[in-house]
């Protein structure tokens, strides 16, 4: 039976403390604030476009200085050695053109950098590769490779008036400006490329990785690899589980690790075989 006048007495103790929190708090602590969520907005991802990948071509010399003698009616002279400079070396030879030597500038007072008079090509002599040059795709200039990382080289675009950089910069709030002005790092605002270096192969589904140990190395039989592996794949028994019931059962003492050395082993043998299995699917259950 519900006591009525104890319900009042609680109503009314109630009624008073939430008076009494009012006059001390100035607000009772029934009234909870209201909560909202907090709305920052954040720079949205956004994915460059790919540079512009170009290929340098191998010339040759003697079809470039032809070249320009059909075209301005003189022929192009090698460069004159002067007094005081760093004479070029007999051996040395374009790698655009095969120009030789007597075409060939020193073109930093014997720092090791060369310029070729015939198809203006700076280079040092050890240190010149054919490979791709990588171009902003907004302003066509060359990009600067500016860190080197174990799996990846970072490329980036250095000039002040690519489109790419002037629009990041003026379409920056108020407080990116400030941000920017104290720590120009933490915006990215000019084009950045990075040139991964790793091998995709081993990512590949049909490049499985190679296992550390090899199932010919293996002291256990054939019959105990397949007692464990009956265990910790057919029954799904984690790998101390599978060494317990091993020793329990059969008598056979082997750590977890080695349960896992067989199994990441034989996985990659079978793996193709089980893959191209022409399973029979039965329409029974």
């Amino acid at each position: 039976m519900i006591n009525t006048l104890l319900i009042q007495y609680i109503t009314y103790l109630h009624s008073l403390v939430t008076t009494l929190m009012v006059i001390v708090f100035g607000k009772g602590f029934t009234s909870l604030p209201e909560e909202k969520p907090t709305k920052k907005e954040y720079r949205k991802m956004e994915v460059d476009d790919l540079p512009i990948f170009e290929e340098p071509q191998k010339l040759n010399y003697k079809e470039v200085l032809r070249n320009y003698f059909n075209e301005h009616g003189k022929e192009l002279k090698p460069v004159r050695s002067r007094k005081g400079k760093t004479a070029t070396p007999s051996s040395l030879i374009c790698p655009i053109c095969n120009a030789p030597h007597n075409y060939i500038y020193d073109n930093n007072g014997g720092g090791g950098q060369y310029l070729c008079k015939v198809c203006s090509t700076t280079f040092k002599p050890n240190n010149y590769r054919l490979t791709v040059k990588l171009k902003c795709p907004h302003c066509s200039k060359a990009l600067s490779k500016i860190k080197e990382r174990k799996d990846f080289i970072i490329h980036k675009c250095k000039n002040d008036d690519c489109s790419y950089y002037q629009h990041n910069l003026n379409s920056m709030t108020t407080e990116e400006k400030k941000l920017f002005k104290k720590d120009p790092q933490a915006l990215k605002v000019r084009y950045l490329y990075r040139e991964f270096n790793f091998d995709f192969m081993p990512l590949s589904k049909d490049s499985p990785i190679a296992p550390k140990h090899s199932i010919s190395n293996f002291m256990a039989s054939s019959y105990t690899i397949g007692l464990i592996l009956t265990y910790y794949v057919n029954y799904s028994l984690s790998l101390r589980k599978t060494a317990a019931i091993m020793y329990d059962i059969h008598g056979i003492k082997i750590s977890h690790q080695s349960i896992k050395n067989y199994a990441d082993a034989v996985s990659t043998v079978v793996k193709p075989l089980v893959d191209n299995y022409p399973y029979e699917l039965s329409e029974s259950f």
